[in-house]
């Protein structure tokens, strides 16, 4: 019987440990820290502006998928796009050089991940169009778009962020739809 109880609480403090990892990682927004790529799409036709669409990958790297599928959207409207990961340093240029900025990334205890708010929270007062997108499983509901202006709203320069035009693309969804209907009214 002692045997088994050792065995049990062995099991047990694994899975407590297994479980403040993942939260710690979560929390630390460890995935963030390996976007660090950039790239530059020029459209084939005319230039009709630019736009800059970051992402923080996340653990699955969804959401990078969501802004390259976003970016190359963009592209094919016209915009010169840098796509960049939420720690490259190609985001460092001037916001006042993009008429579209774009952040997003996973969506984590309902909101965005520490790396998208402050990216956010550094635009200041932009003139561009910013269009915020969030990635998990399971269709848009109210409630996660509420989530994330909420999260917005918090942030220094939250007024200036409250016209940001902001979606969740869930993983079940027909993504090149979803990104379409987005971009387009990043666009209009």
């Amino acid at each position: 019987m002692r045997k088994v109880f050792k065995i049990i609480l062995a099991v047990f403090l694994v899975l407590v440990i297994v479980a403040a990892v993942l939260v710690g990682l979560v929390l630390l927004d460890v995935p963030a820290y390996t976007a660090t790529n950039s790239q530059t799409l020029t459209p084939s036709g005319a230039l009709v502006g630019n736009a800059l669409v970051v992402y923080d990958p996340g653990f699955t790297g969804a959401a990078k998928t969501v802004a390259e599928k976003v970016a190359y959207t963009l592209q094919s409207n016209g915009y010169k796009v840098t796509l960049a990961g939420i720690k490259s340093n190609a985001i460092s240029s001037s916001n006042e050089l993009f008429e579209i900025i774009v952040a997003g990334g996973p969506i984590y205890a309902g909101g965005p991940t520490a790396s998208v708010k402050d990216f956010l929270s550094s635009l200041g007062n932009p003139m561009a169009t910013v269009g915020v997108f969030g990635s998990g499983s399971g269709p848009q509901e109210q409630a996660d778009i509420d989530q994330i202006k909420n999260a917005i709203a918090v942030l220094p320069n939250g007024e200036a962020l409250s016209d940001a035009i902001i979606v969740k693309i869930g993983n079940s969804q027909d993504i090149n739809q979803r990104t379409l209907d987005f971009v387009n009214d990043l666009i209009r």
